[in-house]
């Protein structure tokens, strides 16, 4: 096992780093995010908080102080993020209150806020935005819950959006949105950074390291490009003591970034941009506790990945008359590549066959997979003033979808990953297009009163088919090979809307209702026996807050009571005649809650984050007895979200001298306990317990004029927090952990 010198190593660093941070606790700084047009914390790597009073976001497609936006919202600086290592979801989900990120087998995550989800196996429920520009797709097939872990290294932040957004955002949003903000061209001055940094994890077999750069380059005066790259190194801590493999999660991941801004005159701008970013993992990262601690036996091979994303946009802004014009489009490709191990469930029938098919004489059974999902989007909106007391805003939006899915299922020799035998190849062509028109008009009755009213109507077709060669389609479907399911289309429509009556106690104090409502696409199903569509499911929010900043804006509140009825949800079955999966609708729930999110800057150079949140997401309708494989009474609670979580940061900057200047600082993150998947109909009524968690990182930095020191310690007291597996996983012996203590250090230098 590999535990010497780089767990040294790792001690060292993590006893300095302590050291360092002790007497604080710490916080990748939630919600200290700027302007995307002026975000030189962001760009330069190193944080600079401003009053969360003055935070700017986009939540509503135009930029707004935080504490003014209807809407619950946090943002999290992505410079911050950066320099604690808090690169994915999984990293700092705990920092959004109602927020879960559950990883799941190969390349996808189960994102849900206010737990609005059923689990996998059916389209996502949380939007995804990068620069407003829809990324990934809309639906399962289409490799809609392969979310992007975006590197932070070119984002101003990450928004995160709780509850319905279907109105502004459309399908996928009935849950919440995630927003990447990347950082904008500026026409100031030339600028960048450039910054490495090292790492090391519990029980790691290598040590990781970041490279990264960036440089801002003004033209002329209307014009500036910038650019960005990285790469970096996470170490593997996962071992297979059966094949004699450490370390075999490690993954390497590099992109990049250029886009440029061009401003002819102060009232129109065009900005484009292109971002790429491949991933290369050697294995996953789920271990199996029977086999010790991060241990793990699949076939050598399984678990290996590729993921590659795409993105490029266009913003057109203008001015005519007094008409504000704006154009987004979008073109983004998100392509994966998994290999995951079905020998648990399948080895059997692989080795010995089944009916009059002989076997293929081995156990090991694996599946790779194949997605690539190319998305095209345009929106455009127009927005004014009728009067002084009516603002508007209407547009249209189109997007197209053209998946491709292939699929096999392997029969492979378990100790050399070699294949023995085909036992299908398969592939699952889609198609995804949304046309919809959206308009939303606010009345004020005063200048501190007034009500937001908006609709969306959306029109979603789609196709789909499927076919399958291999000696599977006379052993488990009962037909000669090949089988082809003939294309299904499916034609739904949505309409959404939002009413949001706001009340300015004060420039600072602001109190707001809100009804809204979402929805996600409904599709085809093109196996035979099944039904051929199912529909959208939707969301209705009834919801009260407040935001406030007292005290000169020494401490700001934001506050949220919410209720969402959810019905016509989508449920993954499973055909018991032919193991064929499909998506049926059924059944409703309900999650209702409190929110509580407090900063206090009580001086200039010490501030205090927390919040509390309690989330009760359950059934109210039984499912339907009609599943095949799934099953679930009326109070059942829904998977993956805990019913209280918290989190309490500080946050403490010094002088140490004229031209030098410390910060130390951590952050106590904590989930309450879950429920895994729904029960199976052909198992005992059991459902996997997720035991609650809690995680400290800490983190301590040095600034000398334009140089960086940064040191973090996350996870310090090295706890197995699960965030996904067991019963109804495959195989369910398996469990993903967060990750283990991992400590390092980033130096940076801007100019």
């Amino acid at each position: 096992m590999a535990v010497t010198k780089f767990n040294k190593l790792n001690s060292v660093m993590w006893c300095s780093s302590i050291a360092i941070a002790i007497g604080a606790l710490a916080h990748p700084s939630v919600a200290l995010a700027q302007d995307a047009s002026s975000a030189p914390s962001n760009s330069d790597l190193v944080p600079n908080a401003p009053s969360t009073a003055d935070i700017i976001v986009t939540a509503e497609k135009r930029s707004e102080r935080l504490m003014e936006v209807p809407v619950p919202v946090t943002a999290l600086d992505a410079g911050t993020l950066v320099n604690t290592n808090q690169l994915r979801l999984q990293d700092f989900y705990s920092s959004v209150p109602g927020f879960s990120v559950t990883p799941r087998i190969g390349s996808q995550n189960v994102l849900a806020i206010r737990g609005i989800t059923t689990g996998p196996g059916t389209n996502p429920t949380v939007g995804v935005t990068v620069d407003d520009v829809p990324y990934g797709s809309s639906t399962l097939l289409g490799g809609g819950l392969a979310v992007p872990d975006l590197d932070p290294g070119d984002l101003a932040r990450v928004e995160v959006l709780r509850g319905p957004q279907g109105t502004l955002y459309g399908a996928s949003s009935m849950g919440g949105l995630l927003k990447f903000v990347t950082v904008d061209p500026s026409t100031t001055s030339v600028s960048g950074s450039v910054q490495a940094g090292i790492d090391g994890v519990e029980n790691g077999a290598q040590l990781g390291y970041n490279f990264r750069g960036s440089i801002n380059l003004p033209v002329s005066s209307s014009v500036a490009v910038r650019v960005s790259g990285f790469t970096r190194q996470d170490p593997g801590y996962i071992d297979n003591p059966v094949l004699n493999i450490n370390g075999l999660n490690e993954q390497h991941v590099s992109g990049g970034r250029i886009s440029a801004i061009w401003r002819p005159s102060p009232t129109t701008s065009l900005k484009v941009a292109a971002l790429y970013q491949r991933s290369v993992g050697d294995g996953s990262s789920d271990s199996q506790p029977y086999l010790g601690d991060l241990q793990q036996n699949y076939v050598r091979g399984a678990g290996h990945f590729v993921r590659t994303l795409q993105a490029y946009s266009a913003t057109l802004s203008t001015k005519v008359g007094s008409v504000d014009l704006v154009s987004v489009t979008g073109y983004n490709v998100n392509a994966y590549r998994d290999s995951f191990d079905l020998t648990d469930a399948l080895g059997d029938y692989t080795l010995n066959g089944l009916g009059t098919f002989p076997g293929f004489g081995v156990r090991g059974t694996t599946v790779p997979e194949n997605i690539k999902n190319k998305k095209f989007s345009q929106e455009v909106r127009a927005s004014g003033n009728i009067t002084s007391s009516i603002d508007w805003t209407v547009g249209g939006f189109f997007t197209h979808e053209s998946p491709t899915f292939k699929q096999d299922l392997l029969a492979v020799n378990e100790t050399t990953g070699k294949t023995v035998g085909v036992w299908y190849t398969s592939s699952f062509p889609t198609t995804f297009t949304e046309y919809a028109a959206f308009a939303d008009l606010t009345y004020h009755f005063t200048d501190r009163f007034d009500i937001q009213v908006g609709g969306r109507e959306s029109h979603i077709r789609q196709s789909a088919s499927q076919t399958y060669v291999g000696v599977y389609d006379p052993v488990f479907l009962g037909e000669p090979s090949p089988v082809i399911y003939p294309r299904t289309v499916s034609n739904s429509n949505a309409f959404t809307y939002l009413i949001t009556p706001r009340f300015r106690i004060n420039p600072d104090v602001m109190v707001y209702a809100r009804i809204s409502s979402g929805y996600r696409a409904g599709g085809s199903n093109a196996a035979p026996g099944v039904p051929k569509q199912y529909n959208p499911d939707r969301t209705q929010n009834y919801e009260v807050g407040v935001k406030a900043a007292v005290f000169d804006r020494a401490l700001t509140i934001d506050a949220s009571a919410y209720r969402i009825d959810w019905t016509d949800i989508q449920l993954n079955l499973t055909d018991p005649a032919t193991y064929e999966g499909y998506i049926e609708n059924g059944g409703a729930a309900r999650s209702q809650g409190l929110e509580l999110s407090v900063t206090a800057k009580p001086v200039s150079s010490l501030s205090v984050t927390a919040f509390v949140a309690y989330n009760d997401a359950k059934l109210t309708e039984s499912l339907p007895a009609a599943t095949s494989n799934v099953r679930g009474t009326a109070g059942d609670r829904l998977p993956y979200t805990s019913k209280i979580s918290g989190n309490f940061a500080v946050d403490k900057q010094f002088d140490i001298s004229t031209r030098v200047r410390g910060s130390v600082g951590g952050a106590i993150s904590i989930v309450g306990s879950r429920k895994g998947l729904f029960a199976s109909v052909s198992a005992p009524p059991e459902r996997q317990d997720l035991p609650s968690y809690a995680k400290l990182d800490l983190h301590a930095g040095i600034d000398v004029g334009t140089w960086n020191l940064s040191v973090y310690a996350n996870n310090v007291f090295d706890k197995r927090g699960i965030l996904s597996g067991g019963i109804g996983e495959t195989p369910p012996t398996s469990f993903l952990y967060i990750q283990p203590r991992t400590v390092g250090v980033n130096v940076t230098k801007r100019f």
